[in-house]
């Protein structure tokens, strides 16, 4: 009994992490590999957690390894797929066009936000999990918590608009 609760407590938040790591730019099979990587560090270490500070421990391995990869990527670039498609999609009706460089544009700018903020209004907003949900997972006060999105929505708006305006 205690072993299928497990499995589908790893599915639930294999579930979870997966699509918060697809919400941050990260292709299918980079996600998996993540999600796979850091239930298999959970099984293994799942003794020396503590069981109030389980969901922050998955979330921080698994976003810890997003920057590893997002640091490898870096030193070693490749062509971006979603530019490769906009060139060979030129016979698109104009308004398809217009949500990839509007989505774009959103990624942009959260890519010009801390790490932090990022974060925040990817959970809160990109994947609609509950300020609980997210501190929880970000081993954070809830209202502490509130602040931040706060800020972090006010940063985006800013820049938003600035990018906006400069182009």
């Amino acid at each position: 009994m205690a072993k299928e609760s497990m499995n589908e407590f790893i599915q639930q938040v294999g579930t979870v992490l997966y699509r918060y790591l697809r919400r941050r730019g990260l292709a299918h099979e980079d996600a998996e590999d993540i999600v796979q990587d850091t239930c298999y560090k959970f099984l293994l270490h799942k003794n020396g957690i503590q069981s109030d500070k389980v969901m922050s421990w998955l979330y921080r391995v698994a976003t810890n390894q997003f920057y590893d990869l997002k640091r490898k990527e870096k030193r070693h670039p490749t062509t971006n797929t979603d530019e490769v498609q906009l060139v060979s999609l030129a016979n698109i009706p104009e308004i398809l066009v217009l949500k990839r460089e509007k989505s774009k544009d959103i990624r942009d700018t959260l890519n010009m936000l801390s790490n932090l903020h990022e974060e925040l209004l990817v959970l809160k907003y990109e994947l609609g999990l509950s300020y609980k949900e997210i501190s929880a997972f970000m081993n954070m006060n809830e209202n502490t918590l509130k602040t931040h999105v706060r800020r972090a929505k006010e940063e985006f708006i800013k820049r938003y608009k600035e990018d906006i305006y400069d182009e």
